[in-house]
């Protein structure tokens, strides 16, 4: 990895949203594999303790089998001897985290090809099925967050 503010942009500025200004600081010119194993092992364990804290219903067998991907992903971590392999444990877990959360991982090794454009070859839900709700409250609490956001840019292009 380069030791540039572009390079991994991306991952950076995740690190910033979850963790702070500080955090920033320390991965914006990082090479190190130690700072990015750090920082990628706090994202999963962030997962893992949002979902604690956030999912009101779902059956303990979900959160044992997110809390073993999770557990496998900072394996994974610890055997990354550079920060590409790091990236590469963790994009491969948040790939199997993001799966599991729809419902299931599928598990196509043994077919020879799974094409995009048949949908019962992604209906994840023979387990369980996701459902996503909002109450009056938090109707109302996303509807101010996006005002605040459009008169936040708006304000922003009245002072450029």
């Amino acid at each position: 990895m380069k030791h540039s503010l572009e390079e991994a942009y991306g991952m950076k500025s995740l690190v910033e949203n979850l963790f702070g200004r500080r955090a920033w600081l320390e991965v914006k010119h990082s090479t190190s594999v130690r700072v990015w194993r750090k920082y990628s092992k706090r994202i999963l364990s962030a997962i893992s303790t949002s979902a604690r804290a956030t999912v009101e219903i779902a059956d303990s067998e979900w959160h044992n089998e997110l809390n073993s991907i999770v557990d496998l992903g900072s394996a994974r971590l610890g055997h990354a001897k550079d920060t590409e392999s790091v990236f590469s444990a963790l994009a491969g877990t948040l790939g199997l985290i993001s799966f599991h959360q729809l419902g299931r991982t599928p598990s196509n090794a043994t077919r020879e090809q799974v094409s995009l454009r048949h949908p019962s070859n992604w209906k994840l839900n023979q387990y369980r099925s996701v459902q996503y709700v909002q109450n009056q409250e938090q109707a109302q609490t996303k509807e101010a967050h996006n005002k605040s956001r459009h008169s936040d840019a708006a304000g922003a292009a009245r002072g450029a």
